[in-house]
């Protein structure tokens, strides 16, 4: 059976380092090279399972587990119920859907507009699985309420919508016990179809000048009507992985176009391309999508409109890949294991033909040890705006006055000079890239 985002997550948990769990992503300083050096940047995962009666659940012995032994488990957030409410009493909006797509484009923009409104004045509580399993119960006891009268038809309809974005335990919830009823009413026959959408396992990928930056468009289908359509996953690999915007258009022509506009210059020239190893989509594997503790605040609307819907697509995107022997591959830790040694070579080797001179040891150590922990293979020598961005967050945790710390921050203009020009950049690119190291 395919890995769900819930197993990628817990393989995620299971390979990196025992980390407190939901910790602010940010290095813990560093005194000295090697022998004390800070710990890692933390990347620990939500807790796995969500339920409607409860809260969330976790995984004994994680350390989210830990965390409820000692603090006692969270309290379910203050904003779920008037939330939960907005959304049912606004289910007749999906009714001006002709199909399949629009219904389901019309259920994101509903629960997307929720989702946005949290994170953009709430802050806190966090728990978009929790949220959609409350609102799971909550739509399955209104429509029981309401059944044999007019109010449950919009209901029956957002049901199918909510289907779709479901994981199957909350999917089998919604539809089960709700049959009877759908089958008593008169419903266009095209919304069963909704749930039933599935990958086709055809895939592109894009990737931006810098290298940071990924489009993986992946096709899909509705069974009956054959309906086809692509979704976006446009992933950005430049700290976390993480998903950066999503969206469904018409074809893989139509997708690109669309990436390209919304990430400007890097991508202006990108080449649209099948996948055909599994490897190559490494970027999806491990991105961090649904991992609410690595929300910034600025989410656009509409990453929040495919929030769960982008879960479901990664999902049958895994599955599609599987069935056709191509399956993801394995999730394993960023942070264990990495030789930085060629690359201090490489540097050093760069910088003294440059200046002359040979660099400090120390900082290119440290420096290209931070460059690469944490980071996809593919982006190791890749240096991008938001990258150099990222980068000099975490060294900005660092203890200021150490003479490491100094000398990291002096090297930095050198160090993404030398990536830009060993990946060809263009003069432009390559001056954005740099000029991020004094203005971040």
């Amino acid at each position: 059976m395919v890995k769900t985002r819930l197993a990628v997550a817990d393989a995620r948990r299971g390979a990196a380092d025992d980390r407190v769990a939901r910790m602010s992503p940010v290095s813990r300083g560093r005194k000295s090279k090697r022998s004390n050096k800070r710990a890692k940047p933390c990347r620990s995962n939500p807790p796995e399972k969500v339920s409607a009666y409860r809260g969330p659940s976790v995984a004994p012995g994680s350390a989210a587990a830990t965390l409820n032994r000692l603090l006692g488990p969270p309290e379910r957030p203050s904003w779920f119920d008037e939330s939960i409410k907005r959304v049912l009493d606004n289910a007749r909006v999906v009714m001006s859907a002709s199909g399949p797509r629009e219904l389901d484009q019309l259920t994101a923009e509903l629960l997307g507009a929720e989702l946005h409104r949290a994170v953009h004045r709430e802050r806190q509580g966090m728990w978009f699985g929790w949220w959609f399993a409350g609102l799971v119960e909550a739509e399955t006891d209104r429509i029981e309420e309401a059944a044999g009268k007019s109010s449950a038809e919009p209901l029956l309809w957002l049901l199918h919508g909510l289907a779709a974005m479901a994981p199957p335990s909350l999917r089998s919830k919604l539809m089960a016990p709700n049959r009877a009823i759908t089958r008593s009413r008169e419903l266009p026959p095209w919304l069963s179809e909704v749930p039933r959408l599935a990958a086709t396992g055809e895939v592109c990928r894009m990737r931006d000048a810098y290298g940071t930056r990924s489009a993986v468009i992946a096709g899909f289908r509705y069974p009956d009507s054959g309906d086809r359509s692509v979704f976006l996953f446009d992933i950005d690999a430049s700290g976390f992985v993480n998903l950066a915007d999503a969206g469904v258009f018409d074809d893989a022509e139509q997708a690109a176009t669309a990436w390209r506009t919304h990430v400007g210059d890097s991508a202006a020239h990108a080449p649209l391309k099948p996948v055909e190893d599994a490897d190559d989509l490494m970027c999806v594997a491990h991105c961090n999508h649904g991992e609410e503790h690595l929300i910034r605040g600025n989410e656009s609307r509409r990453l929040m409109d495919n929030w769960f819907r982008a879960q479901r697509r990664f999902d049958d995107l895994a599955e599609a890949l599987r069935e056709r022997g191509m399956p993801l591959p394995a999730v394993e830790s960023l942070y264990h294991d990495v030789d930085a040694t060629v690359m201090i070579e490489q540097f050093t080797a760069w910088f003294t033909d440059t200046h002359t001179t040979k660099p400090d040891p120390d900082a290119v150590d440290t420096l290209a040890g931070e460059w690469m922990e944490g980071a996809l293979p593919e982006t190791w020598y890749a240096a991008s705006p938001r990258r150099v961005e990222f980068q000099l967050e975490l060294i900005g945790d660092w203890t200021p006055d150490d003479p490491v710390t100094v000398a990291v921050k002096a090297l930095m203009p050198d160090w993404v000079r030398w990536l830009g020009e060993r990946a060809g950049l263009p003069e432009h690119l390559r001056v954005s890239a740099i000029e991020a190291t004094r203005t971040a």
